[in-house]
C-alpha cells in the first residue's frame, strides 16, 4: 500500500511539474511579448519542484522493493547534497515569488515602491544568487553522511533508507542547520504574505464603496496572482511544520525508520506535488492551453 501510494504521488507530482514548466516555456518562446516577469519565477519553481520530487523519491521507492543495500558513501553524499539544495531553492523560490508579489501590489507611496521598476532585472541575479548559496551551505553539511551497508548501529539521529551519520557524529548540527536556514526564509515568507493580506483586505474595502459588481465580482489579475501566491504560501508552511514535528521526532527517537517514514516521506515532497495544481487552477494561460488543446483533439476526431 505505500509502495503505491509513494509511486502514485511521485508520478502526479513530476508530471505536474513537468507539463507546467513546458507550458510557462512554450507560451514564452510562441507569445514573448504577453510573457510577464514573474513567469520566469513560476518555471524555476516547477522545475526545482520537480528535481525535489525525484531526489526525495529514489531512495524510498528502491528500499520499498526491499532493497536494504544500494548505495555506497559517495551515492550518499551526493543524492542527499542534490536533494538538500533543490529543496532549499524550492524554499527560497517561494519566498521570492511572495516578496516579488507584495513589491508588484504595493501602492505608489510605499516606502519601497521605487524597487518596482527594477524587479523585473532582479529575477535571474536571484535567483542564480540563491542557487550559490544552497550550492555552498549543503557541500559541507551532508560530509558526515556515510551509507549504511557496512553498519548495523540503530538509535537516535539521521533516518535514511541508505544513509546514515558517520559513527561518532551528532546529526543534531546536520539538522540545525537545514532548520536555520529554513527558518529564516519562512520568517520572510509569512512576513511578505501577511503584508499582501493586509493589502488586498484594503482593496476590497475600497472596491466596496465603488457600489459597482462588476468591479468586485470579477478579481483583477494582479489579486488573482496575489491570491494563487498566499495559496501556495499556506501550503508550505503546513507541510514544513508538519514535516520537521515528525522529523524531530524520529531525530530523537529510537523507532525513526518504521514507524515514521510513512509520514516523514509523504509530507516531505506533498508541497512540490501540489504546488503544480495550485498554479494551474487560477493560471488562465495554462486554461487557454488545455482548451486550445482538446479543441484540436476533438477536431481531429471529427475530421
Amino acid at each position: 500500500m505505500f509502495r503505491i501510494l509513494l509511486l502514485s504521488k511521485v508520478c502526479l507530482g513530476v508530471l505536474g511539474n513537468c507539463v507546467l514548466f513546458l507550458v510557462y516555456t512554450y507560451s514564452s518562446v510562441r507569445q514573448p511579448q504577453l510573457r510577464k516577469p514573474i513567469n520566469t519565477v513560476f518555471m524555476h519553481l516547477t522545475l526545482v519542484n520537480a528535481l525535489t520530487i525525484m531526489f526525495e523519491s529514489t531512495p524510498f521507492l528502491i528500499s520499498s522493493f526491499g532493497v536494504t543495500c544500494f548505495w555506497d558513501d559517495t551515492t550518499c553524499m551526493v543524492v542527499l547534497y542534490l536533494f538538500r539544495v533543490t529543496r532549499g531553492m524550492s524554499i527560497c523560490t517561494t519566498t521570492f515569488l511572495s516578496a516579488f508579489q507584495a513589491l508588484t501590489i504595493s501602492p505608489a507611496h510605499a516606502r519601497w515602491a521605487w524597487l518596482k521598476s527594477r524587479s523585473a532585472s532582479c529575477i535571474l541575479p536571484s535567483l542564480l544568487s540563491f542557487w550559490f548559496l544552497n550550492s555552498l551551505v549543503y557541500f559541507y553539511v551532508v560530509e558526515p553522511v556515510v551509507s549504511n551497508c557496512n553498519s548495523t548501529a540503530t538509535g537516535t539521529g539521521f533516518s535514511h533508507p541508505f544513509c546514515q551519520v558517520r559513527s561518532g557524529n551528532n546529526s543534531a548540527p546536520l539538522v540545525s542547520s537545514f532548520v536555520l536556514q529554513d527558518v529564516l526564509f519562512l520568517v520572510l515568507m509569512i512576513t511578505t504574505s501577511l503584508y499582501m493580506v493586509i493589502l488586498l483586505r484594503r482593496h476590497c474595502q475600497r472596491a466596496r464603496h465603488l457600489h459597482n459588481g462588476s468591479l468586485t465580482s470579477q478579481p483583477r489579475p494582479k489579486n488573482r496572482a496575489t491570491n494563487t501566491i498566499l495559496t501556495l504560501v499556506s501550503c508550505f508552511v503546513f507541510f514544513y511544520c508538519c514535516n520537521n514535528i515528525v522529523t524531530l521526532y524520529s531525530l530523537y527517537t529510537h523507532e525513526k525508520w518504521n514507524n515514521s517514514k510513512g509520514a516523514t516521506v509523504l509530507l516531505s515532497f506533498g508541497y512540490p506535488t501540489l504546488c503544480p495544481f495550485l498554479l494551474m487552477k487560477n493560471n488562465r494561460m495554462f486554461s487557454q492551453w488545455t482548451t486550445h488543446l482538446w479543441t484540436r483533439i476533438t477536431h481531429c476526431k471529427t475530421a
